[in-house]
């Protein structure tokens, strides 16, 4: 069979989070769940797959359905999440025009919510788990004209199967077993990353979940899976024949043990990869050997979610970390040499007045990160704080649930607004922006450690933005 599978573009996504500024000039990913089926369908079976990457296009809805035309597949796989849902039932309409026979739904959203993205019009089933696990064998039933209802993994437009059935999602056991991503399939050249160093870039997962129990978070922790390190170097020497030199690890704690992270920077040497990468890190548990052999390693960032300036605020997301330890890893970082980009939320439940917020801001100043990200706060369905909100009447549910049952523009998600409306929140975010980039000291480090014309434009574009 002919597979097209498609990352929608992203005209009409969820204002939520961060500045529009931020946004617009963020980093460019390339889509690796997507890659990941197509490597495993290549390897594995015989059906034809393409990946067309709306989002990186920027394409509209005509150029898509003209692009589909043109493959002209049996079956469409759309990766889904909630924030992009609008431009999800969109791409379905697209590829329904186009006349494509079957269109099939998976990703973060279908995971959260599977009877409801089977539900949306147009879709035929949606796919829980990982896409390789799951897939393979829907597309085999679909060639033989065999029904998909009851496989793993599938959950079927127009019913509520029992659960335990059909809706449990598929995952592999051993990462390990997964192929190589084939970047080939895409052009990854056009992928960037706005705080990288200007060269070839790409980005890694090696892990699935995390056991931390942060409220504001619903990455699954009860299935923690990782490469051994021997595969994740082979995952980077195939990168690195392709002439990238820069890896971000996408994974959503790299740092679960530093045993892991250990066994991989020892590997790395052993092999003598040279490349650069950044990885998103918990600041506890990061010592200065650790730090040095990660630089060894080409370790050259680290992105570490800090959220709030107390050890009170932290208790109450659920972090599992202290005020000094953030403080331990900032400092060791900058003494080792690592650059840092630390993450901050603004209007949690632990910032009761303005003050509360501008101590934070104050923190984020005070820790002295190269870079920083704040973004506010919002309850995402299936996270415990979202549950905690509704308990305490902070929040509804409705607004959501309409939202995922029927998706339309210019939906805004609720904002915990016991303290703050959306306005202010709105209004301290700016400022926060301003108040830590605005510096002199911080304008004329940024400027020292730019790489390239193209990277100056792009960072000038994103402050001329936050300016306005």
């Amino acid at each position: 069979m002919r597979v097209l599978l498609i990352r929608p573009p992203a005209h009409h996504a969820i204002e939520a989070e961060v500045p529009a500024a931020v946004r617009q000039e963020n980093v460019s990913y390339p889509p690796l769940s997507l890659l990941a089926i197509s490597s495993h369908l290549k390897r594995y079976t015989r059906h034809a797959v393409q990946i067309l990457d709306g989002l990186v296009d920027g394409m509209s809805y005509p150029a898509l359905q003209r692009e589909i035309e043109t493959f002209a597949p049996d079956v469409v796989g759309i990766s889904a999440y909630t924030l992009g849902l609008v431009d999800v039932q969109r791409t379905v309409a697209a590829a329904r025009s186009a006349k494509v026979p079957r269109v099939l739904v998976g990703g973060p959203h279908v995971n959260d919510f599977p009877v409801e993205s089977a539900a949306l019009p147009g879709v035929d089933a949606a796919l829980r788990g990982d896409g390789q696990a799951t897939l393979p064998a829907v597309l085999d039933a679909l060639a033989e004209d065999r029904p998909i209802d009851g496989l793993p993994g599938v959950v079927p437009t127009g019913s509520r199967p029992p659960p335990g059935q059909v809706l449990s999602p598929r995952y592999s056991g051993n990462l390990d077993d997964y192929p190589l991503l084939d970047i080939r399939a895409i052009d990854y050249s056009r992928y960037y990353d706005l705080l990288g160093g200007g060269g070839l870039f790409t980005t890694i997962v090696t892990s699935r979940g995390c056991p931390y129990r942060c409220t504001f978070c619903n990455t699954p922790r009860d299935r923690f899976a990782s490469m051994s390190p021997g595969r994740i170097c082979d995952e980077i020497e195939d990168k690195l024949r392709l002439g990238i030199r820069e890896v971000y690890f996408v994974d959503d704690t790299f740092n679960i043990t530093n045993d892991r992270v250990w066994g991989l920077c020892e590997e790395i040497v052993r092999r003598r990869l040279t490349f650069t990468w950044t990885a998103r890190f918990r600041a506890n548990g990061i010592s200065r050997d650790l730090l040095r052999l990660m630089q060894r390693a080409g370790c050259v960032r680290l992105q570490v979610g800090v959220e709030q300036s107390t050890d009170a605020a932290l208790d109450i997301l659920q972090k599992d970390v202290t005020v000094a330890e953030i403080r331990s890893a900032f400092r060791l970082c900058r003494e080792v040499g690592i650059k840092t980009v630390a993450y901050f939320m603004i209007g949690t439940p632990a910032e009761r007045t303005r003050a509360d917020v501008m101590q934070t801001i104050d923190f984020s100043i005070d820790l002295d990160p190269d870079f920083v990200m704040f973004n506010i706060l919002t309850p995402f369905p299936g996270t415990r704080l979202f549950e905690q909100g509704i308990e305490r009447g902070v929040l509804e549910p409705e607004p959501w649930e309409a939202f995922i049952r029927s998706p339309s523009p210019g939906f805004v998600p609720p904002v915990w607004s016991e303290f703050f409306d959306a306005r202010e929140l709105a209004e301290m975010l700016a400022l926060a922006y301003r108040r830590f980039y605005f510096r002199p000291r911080v304008i004329w480090r940024n400027t020292l450690a730019l790489a390239s014309w193209h990277e100056f434009t792009q960072k000038v574009r994103a402050a001329c933005r936050l300016i306005v």
